[in-house]
């Protein structure tokens, strides 16, 4: 992963003035009042404890009268009642109120980034990691930064007004933290350094131990765990690997950072400067009889206020500091930009058309194709397949055809226009597609199969339960309580139901028959079906596709034997094309596939 920790001043400053600019265009009249918040509570703090404490003991030394002394204290006491309304307004209603908010709208703009990105840079592992680490740190950032600003317009406000009492006071004194300032700077600055560095060396080794979580909590992993004890056995094995290599980068910064916590918080805030500044006023009280006992108290309070103060100010420094690393990652993200991007943002034309595939080379990876000149030629209409073994490239070529990766080599072209010079989301928008790795979310059923926000419409409904009947999910399962509203999770939704893999499949299929796209790609789309529900399928989307243009992948050669047109895939090219007969008659790889299949998927045809 590339270092987070080497940021200038300047990139520093400029982090936090992003977070700055960012935060007051969300809520502009909350951050104002988080920052008054702070001032007055540090100015109430010196006015009762430093003004007030030495106009107490200055007047018993004047023998002042106790009423005249009273007088004040009940002026100062209606004073802070006044202060408490907007303490307990901004506390227990500003704060966590325009926190929300504020998290809310960082996260937003991470997840409308997200879904711009190409899917090729999830094959990218740094780019991975730095998505990771921005989902994971958006909260925290916001945090970090309001504490900064609250906690730093405290203390510089705490240092002000200590700063020109001692100065009217006892300015000798005042020395001893200027001095001292440089060498605690050092210190809080080195130890913000390691923070950082041992966060992001733990990084990787905290993704897999959260990946062990999940397997031993998410009921996807229950029921093999519970089957195969061999891999529960690793499982936990990776787990504990992992939190021992947390702790050995926790072991091998600590030592660091003690050091430099020792010598700052001990022997330089303790012993150094508080038995400098002792010695220093009772010299001035006892020896020069410069001070009175009113003054070296509040003299002796106000340096040390100065000392807390300046800790809080370089620690808030060191918090910015350390939250500018992370929001520098986080607007690195930010900033990508997708390269699948349209050259000519044409329109796509209504209607079947052609799609044509010519001489297309890709790999995920440089060097290492995956997809080797492959051509081929779907006609409007035509219902053609692509069968192969695991890892021949069929999976890929979808992805190549729905514009999810553009070629290395070659061209797609639907309707005679290369699909790279049409806009990317009309595009996709254009085609139907079902894969074998489709999710159901954790919405209703009737929003599974929109994939979109729905209207309420009474149209919208029928249209969706015409998809679902159409994809064979049957409606008057008594699971299902609330019909086409039914939830389709049961980890938060009490009235909520879970799919088997078949069902879920037809949920899947339902999708893409909801829309009535010209072009349909279906990636195994029936593999969770038994051979019969398969069969009476695939003639129903035969049925209901008859006037578009579909693409079946499937391993089941069984399923694909109705298509026009046949391409059998081996590593990465097209070696046989032909209809069911003319490959069986060929006696080639296809033929070799069917007849290694025939034994196990009996001809189902017979039940239709």
């Amino acid at each position: 992963m590339r270092n987070m920790t080497k940021l200038t001043w300047r990139q520093t400053a400029a982090q936090q003035w992003y977070l700055t600019k960012f935060c007051f265009k969300k809520t502009p009249g909350f951050i104002v009042f988080h920052l008054f918040e702070s001032i007055e509570i540090q100015i109430s703090i010196f006015i009762e404890f430093v003004w007030m404490v030495n106009y107490v003991l200055t007047a018993v030394e004047q023998g002042e009268g106790f009423g005249k002394i009273l007088t004040c204290m009940g002026y100062l006491i209606v004073f802070f009642g006044f202060f408490t309304i907007p303490y307990g307004l901004y506390h227990h209603y500003a704060l966590p109120r325009n926190k929300q908010v504020l998290y809310q709208a960082f996260r937003m703009e991470i997840y409308e980034k997200a879904k711009e990105i190409d899917l090729s840079c999830y094959d990218d592992k740094d780019f991975y990691e730095t998505f990771i680490l921005a989902t994971e740190e958006t909260d925290r950032c916001i945090d970090r930064y309001l504490n900064f600003i609250y906690n730093s317009a405290g203390a510089l406000v705490s240092i002000l007004c200590s700063v020109f009492f001692c100065v009217y006071v006892n300015p000798i004194a005042l020395l001893v933290a200027v001095v001292l300032l440089p060498f605690e700077l050092f210190c809080v600055t080195q130890e913000n350094k390691k923070t950082v560095a041992a966060r992001m060396e733990r990084l990787s080794y905290e993704q897999k131990r959260e990946y062990g979580n999940r397997v031993f909590y998410l009921s996807d992993y229950a029921g093999e765990l519970r089957l195969h004890q061999q891999m529960k056995g690793k499982c936990r094995g990776d787990y504990e690997e992992s939190n021992y290599n947390i702790r050995s980068v926790n072991k091998k910064y600590g030592r660091q950072l003690f050091l430099y916590g020792l010598i700052h918080r001990v022997l330089l805030s303790r012993v150094v400067k508080e038995g400098a500044v002792w010695f220093i006023l009772l010299y001035q009280m006892l020896v020069l009889r410069a001070l009175s006992g009113a003054q070296l108290v509040t003299s002796r309070s106000c340096i040390f206020r100065i000392g807390n103060s300046t800790k809080y100010l370089i620690d808030s420094c060191k918090t910015a500091a350390e939250n500018a690393a992370y929001i520098y990652r986080i607007r690195e993200f930010l900033q990508m930009e997708p390269t699948t991007v349209s050259k000519a943002e044409k329109p796509v034309p209504e209607g079947s058309g052609s799609l044509s595939v010519e001489h297309v080379d890709f790999g995920y990876l440089p060097g290492k194709q995956v997809l080797r000149d492959v051509t081929l030629t779907v006609e409007p209409g035509q219902k053609i397949a692509l069968v192969g073994y695991n890892g021949s490239g069929k999976t890929t070529l979808v992805k190549l055809l729905l514009r999810l990766y553009d070629p290395d080599s070659g061209k797609i072209c639907y309707h005679g226009t290369d699909i790279r010079d049409y806009q990317v989301m009309a595009y996709r928008r254009s085609v139907g597609s079902v894969f074998q790795d489709f999710k159901i979310y954790a919405a209703s059923l009737k929003e599974n199969v929109l994939m979109d926000v729905e209207n309420g419409s009474r149209e919208e409904s029928y249209g969706v339960e015409q998809a679902l009947y159409d994809a064979h999910f049957t409606l008057e399962d008594n699971r299902l309580s609330y019909q086409i509203e039914t939830p389709l999770t049961t980890e938060f939704e009490k009235d909520g139901i879970n799919l088997s893999g078949g069902e879920a499949q037809k949920v899947a299929i339902a999708r893409t028959l909801y829309r009535k796209q010209d072009l349909i790609i279906m990636d195994e789309p029936s593999s969770a079906l038994d051979p019969l529900a398969e069969y009476r399928l695939n003639q129903e989307l035969n049925e209901i596709a008859k006037d578009k243009t579909v693409i079946f992948i499937s391993h089941r050669l069984s399923t694909v034997r109705d298509a026009d047109c046949i391409y059998m895939m081996e590593n990465g090219r097209i070696v046989e094309s032909g209809t069911h007969e003319q490959l069986l008659s060929k006696g080639g790889k296809y033929a070799a596939m069917w007849k290694m299949q025939a034994g196990l998927y009996a001809d189902v045809s017979r039940y239709a």
